[in-house]
């Protein structure tokens, strides 16, 4: 019964259907998480959790069609990108976890992403897009070759 969302099938390995689960939770849970850093800083102006959850919702929605555009960068392997570089989408991060602190919001949920294109830029990679953090958190067997 498809009462929560459409079924799907991931072929005769359970474990695969499994792992796609927890990797949906794991974008469920970071999306979360970002709207909740996000009320949180938006609370310190006296903006409700609710008044917030109009505006997050409709960004939220707007930017999930960027996915398949992450998807070709990732699978291709090929970051190279005249917008939305780890440079900065890192400039974005540094000002969002500036402005949390100064809030007394704890960077918690945005400090390891701002970590992750501190990382990319290191390795020289600030040019590129900022998808290439994947580069960063996968095992280089699934790299593309």
């Amino acid at each position: 019964m498809d009462l929560l969302g459409a079924s799907r099938w991931f072929g005769a390995d359970a474990g695969l259907a499994s792992l796609y689960d927890l990797a949906l939770l794991a974008g469920m849970y970071t999306m979360f998480g970002g709207f909740l850093h996000g009320a949180a800083m938006v609370a310190t102006a006296g903006v409700s959790a609710a008044e917030f959850a109009e505006s997050a919702g409709d960004w939220l929605r707007a930017v999930s069609g960027s996915l398949p555009y992450a998807a070709a960068f990732i699978d291709s392997g090929d970051y190279t990108t005249e917008v939305q570089s780890v440079d900065f989408n890192k400039a974005a991060l540094d000002v969002i976890v500036r402005a949390s602190v100064d809030q007394g919001i704890a960077p918690d949920l945005v400090a390891p992403i701002q970590e992750l294109l501190a990382r990319q830029q290191a390795e020289g990679h600030g040019k590129e897009a900022f998808d290439r953090i994947i580069e960063s958190i996968r095992p280089a067997v699934t790299r593309p070759a």
